[in-house]
């Protein structure tokens, strides 16, 4: 499996999300730790209102590792009005479902083939670098999509994004899908999965084991509807599940939902894996009792291996194990019969009373 990029579209897709707005000055910050995470492309949208072009301006003044990526409209004068930035590579789109094409762009399935070839040798013969995003891919009729696929390849489009906009795929089925664009063209894929299946993050994973090479994502998932993939999720898979992208600052993935939270006011889930608060937290007896030995027994990635600590609740699930463990480590010397006399109490309890780093 080649090396898989990430896109994080927090500053675009993101912002699309109710009650999700960015000062300059915050959209500018979170750049930042965006970039030192080690994404590969931040996306941004210029053409939403002045606010946002003047972003993407300042964006792409930054030194920033990853590459900004200003997304437009597959139209002439979206794509000739990103020039005055000076942008090394922009994406545009253009819907190829039937549903999308009649009800949304009133075209033919002809006619936005030609579209789309014009409008990819128009961006090209600036000298961009040029994604274009197949809308609505995953509702599109197969044989017309890799017709759509084959034109933007002779066209000279560099990468193309295979999108399942309403989150309607299976695993199984994205990755027939995928597997077949990838036949069809030797320009790299994206892959821009939504979640209101819940199955953003699978579909990603299995269209990248079909042949693509790019997850676009979101800090806490954040976009239109239940939203896209999340970035932890998806930095943390391809490390866990594939043993690649060590290079990506995992440590770095709290603080992004953390900052995310403080600018939007919306908390992350408490159960979302990698930076959610409960993570890391263990409650069940027999559950504490094999961390405490050896973490692994009920971690799938260490704690620390994302800038987190373990932490142990003490509650009316607790056993012997927890309570020896804080009496040894509080130089309390509790013995057995006044562990027992605490656990007796303990269970009687009908909530946690605190729980502590280990």
């Amino acid at each position: 499996m080649a090396k898989t990029l990430i896109l994080d579209s927090t500053l675009r897709e993101g912002e699309q999300a109710p009650l999700v707005h960015f000062t300059q000055e915050r959209a500018l910050e979170l750049a930042r730790e965006i970039d030192a995470a080690g994404v590969d492309f931040i996306e941004v949208s210029p053409i939403v209102g002045q606010k946002q072009m003047e972003i993407a301006r300042r964006m792409l003044q930054e030194n920033f590792s990853a590459t900004v990526v200003v997304h437009c409209r597959a139209k002439k004068e979206d794509i000739e009005s990103m020039l005055a930035l000076d942008p090394k590579f922009i994406a545009i789109y253009l819907s190829t479902s039937d549903i999308h094409l009649a009800n949304k762009l009133h075209l033919s399935r002809e006619q936005a083939l030609d579209k789309a070839a014009e409008m990819v040798a128009l961006a090209k013969s600036y000298g961009l670098k040029l994604r274009f995003t197949c809308e609505d891919a995953s509702r599109t009729e197969p044989e017309y999509l890799l017709q759509m696929v084959k034109r933007i390849t002779e066209a000279g489009v560099d990468r193309i994004s295979i999108t399942d906009t309403v989150g309607i795929m299976t695993p199984a089925s994205f990755y027939s899908i995928v597997k077949r664009v990838r036949e069809t063209t030797s320009a790299g894929i994206d892959l821009h999965c939504h979640n209101d299946l819940g199955l953003a993050l699978a579909n990603s994973l299995a269209g990248i084991e079909a042949g693509a090479d790019c997850i676009h994502a979101s800090i806490n998932g954040a976009g239109e509807r239940a939203g896209i993939a999340k970035i932890a999720e998806v930095a943390m898979a391809l490390q866990v599940l594939y043993g690649q992208r060590k290079d990506l600052k995992v440590a770095k993935l709290a603080k992004l939902s953390e900052t995310f939270s403080s600018f939007t006011g919306l908390p992350t889930d408490p159960f979302a894996p990698i930076v959610g608060a409960n993570v890391f937290r263990h409650k069940g007896g027999t559950h504490l009792a094999a961390v405490l030995r050896e973490g692994k027994s009920y971690e799938a990635y260490s704690p620390e291996s994302v800038g987190r600590t373990r932490r142990l609740v003490v509650g009316g699930y607790s056993g012997k194990n927890v309570l020896r463990y804080l009496s040894e480590t509080l130089g309390m010397n509790m013995s057995d019969e006044q562990i027992e006399r605490t656990l007796r109490r303990l269970k009687e309890k009908e909530k946690d009373l605190f729980d502590f780093s280990v």
